[in-house]
């Protein structure tokens, strides 16, 4: 069992510096004291999840934190499916640790599927749960992404545009996908880039009016850009992975 840590104002400091612009300019200090004390309190090498108090978007703020490697966001993803959640937006940010090992923290925004009160807000109860599933599945050597069901639903295929939007210093590339809003899509999305063997660098998720509008900047596994050829091979695969998830 976890121990809750009260992180030092120089602890907090030093883990917003470890974080891009973007995620301090979206969450308020207290916010980030709340995901400081998180990360401080997980045991070595195994993932926390904890409420997070970011109101700004519907559903219940949940942040978890885990070492990043290949296939994460859609091992998160999975285990969302598998605990009957739907993710209604997310924010997915890298960190460097002083021993250079890559800590992840992702925010998700999620409601109950299948729930007569979709919004109810999780128990304590059932953030633990989730946190035991996470963890099984992460120590699981098994291909966990294969237990999930995402069977096609009979419906007409969606319009989708997926494109890459050039980072400003060529670095990362930044893929842009814009569909339908089905439960399981990001876990769609997410195992299609781990099957593509890149590396998911940070990660925008929101659900406007029955549509998604997804941004991920991705990098090859040894953090070198997509060269052009690899686009279009990421941009293919992606679009066809959502016209089978939506009946097309």
């Amino acid at each position: 069992m976890r121990r809750p840590v009260r992180p030092s104002p120089l602890l907090l400091q030093q883990f917003a510096e470890t974080l891009p612009d973007a995620y301090r300019a979206s969450f308020s200090w207290p916010t980030i004291r709340e995901h400081t004390a998180l990360s401080a309190s997980r045991e070595p090498g195994k993932p926390a999840v904890g409420p997070c108090s970011a109101p700004r978007l519907p559903g219940t703020a949940l942040c978890v934190i885990a070492n990043d490697r290949p296939g994460l966001l859609a091992t998160i993803s999975a285990t969302f499916v598998k605990e009957n959640l739907d993710i209604v937006a997310a924010e997915a940010y890298t960190r460097i640790l002083p021993n250079h090992l890559r800590e992840a923290l992702d925010v998700f925004w999620v409601q109950r599927l299948g729930a007569e009160d979709p919004r109810r807000p999780l128990s304590a109860g059932d953030i633990k749960r989730l946190e035991q599933t996470l963890t099984s599945m992460l120590d699981d050597q098994l291909q966990p992404l294969s237990r999930v069901s995402t069977s096609p639903p009979s419906r007409v295929a969606a319009e989708a545009n997926v494109r890459f939007v050039e980072d400003k210093d060529g670095q990362l590339s930044w893929l842009e996908v814009e569909t339908d809003d089905r439960a399981g899509l990001l876990l769609t999305l997410s195992r299609v880039l781990f099957e593509q063997k890149v590396q998911i660098v940070s990660s925008h998720v929101r659900t406007d009016a029955g549509r998604v509008k997804d941004k991920f900047a991705i990098t090859e596994l040894n953090d070198d850009p997509i060269s052009n050829e690899r686009r279009m091979q990421v941009q293919v695969a992606v679009l066809s992975a959502i016209q089978r998830i939506m009946g097309g």
